[in-house]
């Protein structure tokens, strides 16, 4: 595969974030605000310096679509950014993470990479290495990993076991007792061939499309994962504490 080619890069909205009620009850989570910018601007921020990203999707829903279109407005970026509405008004009805994916992949008829971000990750790990990592990996799937030092608190996330070659042996969705301290990010590297998996797993067999850790899970039957460590700090706000942190730390840093 050559490192030149083309990618696109999906961010996914299109949540309900009913955890954080009452402050996201009309505002989508990514666009809530860390020290005057949008979570979302900063994955935004760090896509704009890889040259292969030919465009950015982000997929939202019916409730929210419009908040995009006026975020959208306002971006200083010269790629193009296209806004997806997934067509869902309620958490009852959302499609899912793995659905928001798919649905996106699907009405851009997409057959090239694809990277796949959290739009309520902030990192500051860097993207472009990643990515790079990702590509030289091809083709089998990478995802993004972080070392939070403490398993106590590991647990509220995906686990999983890497060896020296950074391989993942091992993937578990919010065990009860995990066994290392490294979780996977909400940050996936699809090869344009692994795509077809998308349609198998949803259509096919019908599983749930609302937990991403277990198609990755799934996805370790199919092909090799590979895990690339994030460095720096790393925040996934899906509940309010870890959102005044990241709030707090941005506040310090610009002090």
């Amino acid at each position: 595969m050559s490192l030149k080619s083309n990618f696109s890069a999906i961010i996914l909205a299109g949540g309900y974030a009913t955890r954080l009620y009452p402050i996201t009850l009309d505002v989508s989570k990514p666009l809530l605000k860390i020290d005057k910018r949008a979570i979302i601007d900063f994955s935004i921020h760090q896509l704009k310096g890889i040259e292969a990203a030919k465009e950015i999707i982000v997929v939202t829903n019916e409730k929210f679509f419009g908040d995009y279109l006026r975020w959208k407005k306002k971006l200083r970026i010269k790629k193009k950014v296209i806004i997806v509405n997934d067509k869902t008004r309620t958490d009852a009805h959302k499609l899912g993470a793995v659905g928001d994916i798919y649905y996106a992949i699907r009405k851009r008829k997409i057959a090239n990479d694809v990277l796949v971000i959290g739009g309520d990750n902030i990192f500051e790990g860097s993207l472009p290495c990643f990515v790079n990592s990702a590509r030289n990996k091809s083709p089998n799937i990478s995802i993004g990993v972080y070392d939070l030092k403490r398993r106590s608190i590991a647990s509220r996330y995906g686990v999983v076991k890497i060896d020296k070659g950074n391989r993942v042996l091992e993937f578990k969705e919010k065990p009860r007792r995990p066994e290392s301290s490294i979780v996977a990010m909400c940050m996936y590297y699809f090869p344009k061939d692994t795509l077809a998996y998308f349609r198998e797993y949803i259509k096919d067999l019908r599983m749930d499309t609302d937990r991403a850790g277990d198609y990755i899970k799934w996805l370790m039957a199919k092909r090799s994962l590979y895990g690339f460590k994030f460095s720096g700090a790393w925040w996934d706000i899906g509940q309010l504490d870890t959102y005044h942190k990241a709030q707090r730390y941005f506040s310090k840093e610009d002090k």
